[in-house]
């Protein structure tokens, strides 16, 4: 059976965790696509099937044989969202230089071989963040605070071992972290870390967007969330922006908004 959209669920390895509420957006998505519509939800710890099963696909996945597949129905003319590319984009060795290229406002941020052969920023003393440099965090260990050289080496030592050849190292900047969810150019939502955060005014709000879809516009992300600091300069620094969050603050109101998203993309088909 062929269908008009096809949701495609991340395989369980990359979502730690969250297996349920990654699966819970798809699933909502699809309720917000209309009765009307033929649509599934299938997952990519099965292999996919070699012809794209609908028109307009809505892919979470994130692994290297389900990319495979998809990267072949867009080459025969199917829509898919993310993209291959922007899926791949979100890897941090691809992710801080289409930042740099697009001078997206981030943290100081560097890439470094993990088997100790690059030198490390001076300001990793004053504290940073080690990441690994492919996917986003599938363990404990892949996202890591160090304050100075020693535990950098450490760290890195310990990702070597995991056979991650590349990392991230970013500086740390003191604000609220704040996680936001879109779909470009149709919808937005931020939250603050804790109680008692200073909310964010119309005019900070309008600003986190801005850079959060320039963001998301460098990594070609059309349905995308991330991580924005507010320093305490009221300064807005970028820190990470993921393809298909689960959207569990917003799940009702980012469904519709990604299903209407996804409907205006027949019309491209």
């Amino acid at each position: 059976m062929s269908f008009d959209f096809v949701g495609i669920a991340r395989e369980r390895v990359y979502s730690p965790g969250k297996v349920d509420a990654d699966r819970a957006i798809l699933d909502a998505v699809a309720a917000h696509l209309g009765s009307d519509a033929r649509v599934d939800v299938i997952t990519a710890d099965e292999p996919l099937p070699a012809a794209a099963p609908a028109a307009v696909i809505f892919a979470m996945c994130q692994g290297p044989a389900a990319l495979d597949a998809l990267r072949r129905w867009e080459a025969a003319g199917t829509r898919v969202i993310n993209s291959t590319d922007g899926i791949i984009n979100t890897h941090r060795t691809r992710m801080i230089a289409a930042f740099e290229h697009h001078r997206v406002t981030q943290p100081p941020s560097r890439l470094i071989q993990t088997d100790g052969s690059d030198s490390l920023p001076e300001w990793i003393d004053a504290g940073a963040w080690l990441k690994r440099g492919d996917v986003h965090a599938t363990e404990p260990d892949d996202v890591v605070f160090v304050d100075g050289q020693a535990a950098a080496r450490t760290a890195l030592a310990a990702m070597h071992r995991r056979r991650i050849t590349a990392a991230l190292v970013q500086r740390h900047i003191d604000g609220d972290v704040f996680k936001f969810y879109a779909v470009r150019g149709r919808f937005f939502a931020a939250f603050p870390p804790r109680d008692g955060c200073e909310p964010l005014g119309a005019a900070t709000e309008h600003a986190m967007r801005e850079l959060a879809e320039a963001g998301a516009a460098a990594l070609e992300l059309e349905v995308f969330g991330g991580d924005c600091v507010r320093d305490r300069q009221q300064n807005l620094w970028l820190i990470d922006l993921n393809d298909w969050p689960s959207y569990g603050a917003c799940r009702a109101a980012a469904a519709e908004a990604i299903a209407s998203y996804l409907t205006t993309q027949t019309r491209r088909t």
